[in-house]
């Protein structure tokens, strides 16, 4: 009988710690969140677009952007966008000079943003994006070109009338 009580308590001893951990963990997510949407209301309306529109760079991340088929196995294939990979280290340089008010940082964000959006465009362009033949565009393409057009937008936006504002 003993046994069957040291094993009750070590379970139960166990239960509190796990429950207190979860508990942590969601305190600390929301505290989190919160300050995520304290910032959001705080900065100007490029930048808030500029937030949203990183949830959208994470989606042309892993979309694919183009699917092409093997009839006489009756496979369907999906490429994703060798360029997709830098919509990451976009999306950090976007949202982390939002914390940086220098008018050089803006004209690095529309510099990166132009650069990215030449190659989208230019490597289906060019063939280069999908050696198989026929080959469709999925919707991830689209996605990988509007969202730099969307930062670009933000970031001209941001130049043109909150000039005033940045050192």
């Amino acid at each position: 009988m003993r046994i069957f009580e040291l094993i009750v308590s070590i379970g139960s001893f166990l239960f509190e710690k796990i429950k207190i951990l979860i508990f942590f963990v969601i305190q600390f997510i929301v505290f989190l969140f919160m300050k995520i949407f304290d910032k959001f209301r705080e900065v100007d309306f490029p930048e808030k677009i500029i937030f949203i529109n990183t949830i959208a760079a994470a989606f042309a991340v892993v979309m694919p952007v183009a699917r092409f088929e093997l009839p006489r196995l009756g496979f369907e294939w999906y490429v994703n966008s060798p360029l997709a990979v830098y919509m990451i280290g976009i999306a950090f340089i976007m949202v982390g000079t939002i914390y940086f008010r220098f008018s050089f940082f803006q004209w690095v964000r529309i510099a990166v943003n132009a650069y990215y959006l030449f190659w989208i465009v230019y490597i289906p362009l060019t063939e280069g994006l999908v050696k198989a033949n026929p080959h469709r565009i999925c919707a991830g393409y689209y996605l990988n070109v509007i969202v730099p057009i969307v930062y670009l937008g933000a970031s001209i936006m941001q130049v043109i009338f909150y000039r005033s504002e940045l050192r």
